[in-house]
């Protein structure tokens, strides 16, 4: 197999999306600016990218690997596609349940911190109120939602190392299954279409 088939199946993979890019650069300006708000936006730009891109690169791969050794029984185009519908499933099924985890752990941290802070004396509320005005309350609040992200951030994460067999693995099982049935269902309605056509 030529390494160059595989470096060339994948510029041509790209193409299309860089030339996009290239013609919307407010898109990856958006992007980019989404991915450094918050950790719930870093998760989705970062598993929504490979959701897209990961399964372009192993279908072009198992294409340049078939156009260089001349293979006739179609099975590296096959496994190449078993290979996709499972980087999409990883990332669909990560990033929804990374994000609900993100957002219950930021949520509940913020409330800890909110509630431990109106109370009389606490050392969370004096650093909450540090330089805040006895009667901003928004302020407050505000400096308790930053507290809250960061603490809940850093909870996701320890969170996810238990979800990551409980709830991600048969989550996206369930969802590779339900992509390939879709896709196998897809490629079988394509190849009948001329058939009928043929009889007609």
């Amino acid at each position: 197999m030529k390494i160059n088939s595989v470096q060339q199946q994948n510029k041509q993979n790209f193409k299309g999306l860089a030339d996009f890019v290239a013609k919307n650069p407010k898109i990856a300006t958006g992007v980019a600016a989404l991915a450094g708000s918050s950790v719930v936006a870093q998760k989705i730009v970062m598993s929504g990218s490979e959701a897209v891109i990961g399964p372009v690169m192993d279908v072009g791969i198992g294409k340049a690997i078939t156009a260089a050794t001349g293979e006739t029984d179609g099975r590296t185009n096959e496994s190449s596609k078993v290979q996709a519908i499972r980087t999409f499933s990883q990332s669909v099924g990560g990033t929804i349940v990374g994000v609900i985890i993100r957002l219950a752990c930021i949520a509940a941290a913020t409330a800890a911190c909110s509630s431990a802070g109106k109370k009389v004396g606490s050392e969370i509320g004096k650093i909450l109120s540090k330089g805040v005005d006895v009667e901003n309350a928004y302020q407050f609040q505000e400096n308790a939602s930053k507290w809250g992200k960061n603490i809940g951030g850093a909870a996701a994460t320890m969170v996810m190392l238990v979800t990551n067999f409980i709830i991600d693995a048969p989550f996206i099982n369930w969802i590779n299954k339900k992509t390939t049935d879709f896709v196998d269902k897809f490629e079988k309605d394509k190849t009948q279409q001329p058939q009928a056509k043929e009889v007609k």
